[in-house]
């Protein structure tokens, strides 16, 4: 058996590692002229890895696969200790840290520790706004929601699926209380070597077609993938590892037709506005100990990757999604850079603030992704098994079709990978 692996993000990667792994002769397509995806490294912006696309790794649990290889590898990381190293400007107008504001606000706490006491479970109908007011969430709750958890989960809470979002929620610890997003088996972590330090390892012995877009795969009788340049690709099985915009957008052509089932998943999802605007500064601009801000404006969220790390120069990104993205996206990379220095300048009090240089990094003006990351839609809970359910000889991966609690995370596109080869693997060995 042979196998093709459509998309060179860490999802494909994954898959096409595992079944070479196998011993299943693998090539992967990818359109770009680079590995990884919505992962980029770039280390041309400063004197430290920047990343442009995802940025951190999501708790330390068992499913978070990223740690067995950060292991293998020897790689440094990083603790975002949110509490003690994150500013946050209140709804009061006080800037605190965030353990601080946690202190002092319990409606601010039970955004983040989400101790939600006896409330009723929400609705695969219900968004993730109408549900927290039903339970009742006051206007300023909503607000930090909107700012903190929705802007990181990709999308404004209309657009969130209640049901499925809250499996991001932190889960109780083993004694029954609430572990809450700043704990450090939860909450983020940094490779302060780079995510490509990651993926260009996990694709080293790897068959990768470079500037290799397709644009049409025949599934009748196995696979042949037609590239836009004209060549065409055969093999027995083929994992499919796009961008879900890339497929909603019908970018690649099926033949035969993919099964309904694949329609209903592609209608039950969405890939948010994701914007990233990255600075860089001659010097600190705040104590080097603080590593974040949660603004009350336009970007709701700043971070340094230069927290801890030696040197005049620093870098500071502010990540905006949803209708914060879709603002600013609006005005151009010129005035979104400047009003996002503006929300900068005012939260720290530094109204001459300038960067030595500054670049967004707009994902769905990205052709070959279109957007930043999946959500689910009120009312289409089953979306992501339904996107992940085999079509044989077609597999499907990536971050869509994962779990709810793994999903719009590297881990859980690589599980999806692992996933997907283990379903040829266990074909071909039947």
């Amino acid at each position: 058996m042979n196998a093709l692996v459509i998309g060179a993000g860490m999802a494909g990667l994954s898959a096409a590692w595992h079944l070479q792994a196998a011993g299943i002769t693998t090539t992967v397509l990818e359109a770009r002229d680079r590995i990884g995806g919505r992962v980029w490294t770039n280390r041309d912006f400063a004197d430290i890895p920047v990343e442009f696309g995802a940025e951190l790794i999501h708790g330390r649990g068992a499913e978070v696969n990223t740690w067995d290889w950060i292991r293998k590898l020897g790689l440094r990381t990083w603790h975002w200790n949110k509490l003690d190293d994150s500013m946050i400007r209140t709804e009061t107008g006080d800037w605190l840290t965030m353990g601080e504001a946690r202190a002092q606000s319990p409606e601010l706490d039970a955004t983040r520790s989400w101790e939600l006491g006896d409330v009723p479970e929400p609705c695969d109908d219900e968004d993730l706004g109408s549900y927290l007011q039903r339970i009742g969430f006051s206007p300023a709750q909503m607000r930090y929601v909107q700012r903190s958890f929705a802007n990181a989960e990709g999308d404004d809470m209309r657009y969130l699926n209640a049901k499925a979002h809250a499996q991001a929620m932190p889960p109780p610890d083993a004694s029954g209380g609430p572990r809450g997003v700043d704990d450090e088996d939860y909450s983020d972590h940094r490779i302060l070597d780079g995510y490509d330090s990651y993926y260009t390892q996990l694709a080293a012995e790897l068959d990768i077609h470079l500037h290799c877009a397709v644009s049409q795969i025949n599934w009748a009788g196995g696979v042949q993938a037609q590239a836009v340049s004209g060549a065409v690709y055969a093999a027995d099985v083929a994992v499919i590892a796009l961008p879900l915009a890339v497929l909603q957008a019908a970018r690649v052509r099926f033949a035969p037709l993919l099964p309904a089932v694949k329609n209903e998943a592609l209608a039950g999802l969405q890939m948010g506005p994701v914007l990233k605007l990255v600075y860089l500064f001659d010097a600190p601009i705040l104590d080097r100990k603080i590593g974040a801000i949660y603004s009350a404006g336009s970007p709701p969220m700043w971070w340094s990757p230069s927290l801890g790390r030696p040197g005049g120069a620093v870098v500071w990104t502010a990540f905006a999604t949803g209708d914060y993205a879709r603002e600013l996206l609006q005005l151009g990379e010129a005035a979104a850079l400047e009003k996002s220095l503006a929300t900068l300048r005012e939260e720290i009090g530094q109204p001459d603030l300038q960067a030595r240089k500054s670049r967004w990094v707009a994902w769905n003006h990205d052709e070959f992704a279109l957007g930043g990351y999946s959500v689910c839609l009120p009312g289409h809970y089953a979306a992501r098994d339904k996107l992940a359910q085999p079509t044989p000889p077609l597999y499907w991966a990536g971050e869509a079709s994962a779990p709810h609690r793994m999903a719009a995370t590297v881990h859980g596109a690589y599980h999806t990978g692992k996933r997907a080869a283990q379903e040829i693997i266990r074909e071909a060995r039947a």
